[in-house]
């Protein structure tokens, strides 16, 4: 090949490399109106747009559609929160939490499904290339509204098992099974609002039925019992996790009478580190949740933390604290194991 024809060739390859990032006849030196939000084509009235920017077309058309899915991104949370307490389930079969989960999930990801690349430009000064993401918010809403009634049958179910029940724990169950849907269902009311839809009314009477569910937890008799160094802070965090599940507990002894009964063995103790101006200590707390019913154990776990200050009783507390922070995540996830996967 000579000099002559590799000249020739190399606007060729120029021209290949910008086809890359240009959509069929949309492809041109001009910055498309849809990079800073604005599209004729594609009206924000209409559809949810995300716009992604990159070195090559493909990771810029992956964040365009990130930038779709961000905005779903409450429904994300939910699935998390309710995920708390798989860990915590029994091994066979599958559990309610999993279930109400992958129903918000499944909704979110049929959603995201119909997101489409609807155009790409290079810009021939950097070499950056934009791509737009287009989700038609029509197509979405019937999405969303399947299952949405889906979950509205489920919390009917329960909110009517939760008024049949005489059981103080049989209503605490039917109660955060409720809690569980309508909370799923607050989820997809969000993505509604994103998709331009407007309230969808339910079967269910939300605010009367999460105020039912709401009095059933409370309803049980919750102990919180702690020996050891640092026992008081460690309770707080307890009874801050058995608020966050909807348990009013009080403190007490272990062998007190109760529907459920949470101890702690806490120790926190200085450890020498590797600089000499800083103080260390380590705070460590063994906590079980039991069942009041038969005293039978249904959830153990330990949490520690360790923490550094130039003062000690500082490293002490901040040890501690952290520490309870731990322990009231942990309790209030398996809480919600305990009663939504029975």
């Amino acid at each position: 090949m000579n000099m002559k024809t590799t000249l020739k060739l190399v606007p060729v390859i120029l021209v290949a490399a910008a086809a890359a990032c240009a959509t069929a006849g949309r492809g041109s030196a001009s910055r498309p109106s849809w990079i800073d939000g604005d599209s004729a084509l594609w009206p924000r009235a209409a559809y949810v747009l995300g716009v992604g920017s990159a070195d090559d077309d493909t990771q810029a058309a992956e964040r365009a559609r990130g930038e779709v899915a961000r905005v779903f991104s409450a429904a994300v949370s939910v699935d998390t929160s309710l995920s708390e307490s798989e860990s915590n389930s029994s091994a066979t079969g599958r559990t309610f939490s999993q279930n109400v989960s992958e129903n918000v999930r499944s909704a979110t990801k049929k959603v995201l499904e119909g997101v489409d690349i609807v155009a790409r430009w290079k810009d021939p000064s950097t070499g950056v290339c934009y791509a737009l993401a287009a989700l038609e918010k029509g197509k979405a809403l019937e999405a969303v509204q399947e299952k949405t009634q889906a979950l509205d049958k489920d919390a009917a179910e329960w909110k009517g098992r939760l008024d049949a029940a005489s059981d103080r724990f049989d209503k605490a169950k039917a109660a955060a099974k409720l809690a569980a849907l309508l909370k799923a269902r607050l989820s997809l009311e969000n993505d509604r609002r994103v998709l331009g839809g407007g309230p969808m009314p339910s079967t269910v009477d939300a605010s009367a039925a999460k105020a039912a569910a709401d009095q059933a937890l409370a309803a049980l008799n919750v102990v919180v019992a702690a020996e050891g160094d640092g026992a008081s802070e460690v309770v707080t965090g307890i009874v801050s996790g058995l608020d966050a599940a909807g348990l009013h507990a009080k403190r007490g002894a272990e062998s007190d009478p109760s529907d459920m009964t949470a101890t702690a063995r806490v120790t926190v103790e200085p450890f020498a580190g590797g600089d000499p101006r800083w103080k260390w200590s380590r705070a460590s707390a063994t906590v079980t949740l039991q069942d009041g019913r038969d005293r039978k154990d249904f959830a153990r776990f330990e949490v520690s933390d360790r923490e550094a200050s130039a003062d000690a009783g500082e490293a002490r507390q901040r040890a501690l604290k952290e520490t309870a922070k731990k322990a009231a995540e942990k309790v209030s996830a398996a809480i919600n194991a305990f009663f939504v996967d029975q």
